[in-house]
């Protein structure tokens, strides 16, 4: 009786032990398993800020046009893989992941759609809604509020920490914003000639207005339009061209017409090692000479 009483109280003891190691596996798989995908690379920057010990992985290729990115089947299986899935929405960069967001949903991945969060603006010359809300640094706060609520969900055991680093960012992107009102509160053209049509967010935000050459990068711009931007150029004394990388091309052509100089913006488009942050430092440099600002 003895041998069957240490037996058992054995038996007990190495069940215990064996929960207690599981638990310790469940949770150390939350903390440092959380796998991350996001569509743009300005989202997997934010996602990073927060949860620096995740997985996190962009969608769009390096050097793609998000407008026209077709996943594919690899693409898509991947996000069955994932804790956690940040898009925005209905637009022409995502809306894809509108067609499977119940289903991922159902396999326990928390999909993150930021539209359902912040109303989303329509282009100017379509009716579809505009995606660069990121360059927005005021809508930028709001997104990394979002993304560390949900993880907060996922990983309650690290609140703290995620509190802590949302905080930290927050501080940081109101510092960007104040930088952003008080470089363009005093400028003496409030038009502003862009490749495509990225900058209705941060143009609504901070005064001023922006005119592109084509809607979307991959199009061409037709002869009614560059004559109208010429006119619009010669009436308002515009000097400059703002350009994103891929709209080199673009801003090429109205350039050599009119003998506007191109500058540089960093729209996020696309992955890339640079810092968000300082990018929009380089972004605000580039709009307080385009507008001419004291």
């Amino acid at each position: 009786m003895r041998n069957r009483g240490l037996i058992f109280s054995l038996f007990l003891t190495l069940t215990f032990l064996f929960i207690i190691f599981a638990c310790s596996q469940r949770q150390q798989k939350t903390e440092d398993n959380i796998k991350i995908y996001t569509t743009v690379y300005a989202f997997e920057q934010f996602s990073r800020w927060i949860i620096p010990d995740a997985q996190i992985n962009v969608l769009i290729p390096e050097g793609a046009d998000p407008h026209h990115f077709e996943p594919s089947v690899k693409d898509i299986q991947k996000l069955y893989t994932a804790t956690m899935i940040i898009y925005i929405g209905d637009t022409d960069i995502d809306r894809w992941i509108d067609r499977i967001k119940k289903e991922l949903a159902e396999k326990g991945v928390k999909v993150v759609r930021i539209q359902d969060y912040i109303p989303l603006r329509k282009y100017s010359a379509s009716n579809e809604f505009d995606p660069h809300l990121w360059l927005d640094p005021v809508f930028a706060a709001e997104i990394i509020k979002i993304i560390k609520n949900t993880v907060q969900e996922i990983a309650p055991e690290k609140k703290d920490i995620y509190e802590k680093n949302f905080l930290d960012y927050e501080l940081k992107l109101r510092d960007l914003d104040r930088a952003y009102r008080l470089g363009l509160s005093a400028c003496s053209k409030r038009n502003v000639i862009t490749t495509h049509e990225f900058l209705n967010y941060t143009g609504a935000r901070y005064g001023f207005n922006s005119y592109f050459i084509v809607h979307e990068p991959a199009e061409e711009p037709s002869v009614m339009r560059i004559k109208k931007l010429k006119d619009l150029i010669r009436k308002n004394s515009i000097q400059y061209i703002v350009s994103e990388q891929e709209g080199q091309n673009i801003a090429m052509t109205l350039s050599e017409e009119t003998g506007a100089k191109i500058l540089p913006f960093n729209t996020f488009h696309t992955k890339s090692q640079k810092d968000y942050l300082k990018e929009m430092q380089g972004n605000l440099k580039t709009l307080r000479e385009a507008l001419d600002c004291k």
